[in-house]
């Protein structure tokens, strides 16, 4: 069977069906996930709303996590920093997370594919690794920014094509992940590419612009955040550390 990728690049487009799809919110919805469960957070969970993810952290005695317009809701533990991720915050925790792109975005792959996780260049290696063990492919979905494509999230989707390009042979790709692919391989720095994206001068004003440095530092973790449960409209999500080459 060949194994075929695609990729979403914008929200305005619909996620085709797949074995098993890959979401991308490098700035940062699923950077600061990946770094959650890194630092031993127990589990994660995405909700579309920030009242849900109050009701849900509620009944789960969980961490608040998330941002709108950049920055925490009123009363959240937790920002969309990944810098915040610390184990002595999170340790043993379960967290409940809700941002304005990133996870939309799970939802939306989670409403069309069972099996999801949370990749960024952070932990891309493992995301790479998770993908290989996919029979028949895999579908990448970008978050974008507001409704629209984001240059930070294509371009990290291009490295993970590269990534999957570089060790499965025979790899068949659509128009967007050629797209995604170009983009990186024309721009090798994550750090400056990331930096010129929208959603990196959009940290500025509120004072969080050296997340884009954190989101930038590729194959950082080991830890691939994999879908785990279903509650409510809710995703849970576990951590995985795929093993192999």
């Amino acid at each position: 069977m060949p194994f075929r990728v695609s990729a979403v690049l914008s929200p305005a487009e619909p996620v085709p069906p797949a074995p098993a799809a890959l979401v991308v919110d490098v700035i940062r919805a699923t950077t600061t996930a990946a770094y959650l469960l890194g630092a031993g957070a127990r589990e994660l969970w995405f909700t579309g709303s920030v009242e849900a993810a109050r009701a849900l952290a509620a009944r789960q005695g969980a961490l608040l996590a998330g941002e709108r317009g950049g920055l925490p809701p009123e009363g959240f533990d937790l920002g969309n920093s990944p810098r915040e991720a610390r184990p002595e915050r999170v340790r043993g925790r379960a967290v409940v997370m809700t941002t304005t792109n990133g996870t939309r975005a799970a939802l939306r792959a989670a409403g069309v594919v069972s099996e999801v996780a949370l990749a960024a260049l952070a932990n891309a290696g493992a995301a790479v690794r998770w993908a290989m063990e996919r029979e028949g492919g895999v579908v990448f979905v970008a978050a974008g920014r507001e409704g629209r494509v984001a240059l930070d999230d294509a371009y990290a989707l291009g490295a993970l094509v590269a990534g999957l390009r570089a060790r499965v042979p025979g790899v068949e790709l659509d128009d967007g992940a050629r797209l995604a692919e170009a983009l990186f391989l024309a721009r090798p720095d994550a750090r400056s590419a990331l930096a010129a994206s929208a959603a990196a001068r959009a940290l500025e004003p509120v004072g969080l612009a050296v997340d884009v440095e954190v989101c930038a530092r590729t194959d950082a973790l080991a830890v691939l955040p994999v879908l785990a449960g279903r509650e409510d409209g809710a995703l849970r999500f576990a951590p995985v550390y795929p093993k192999g080459v």
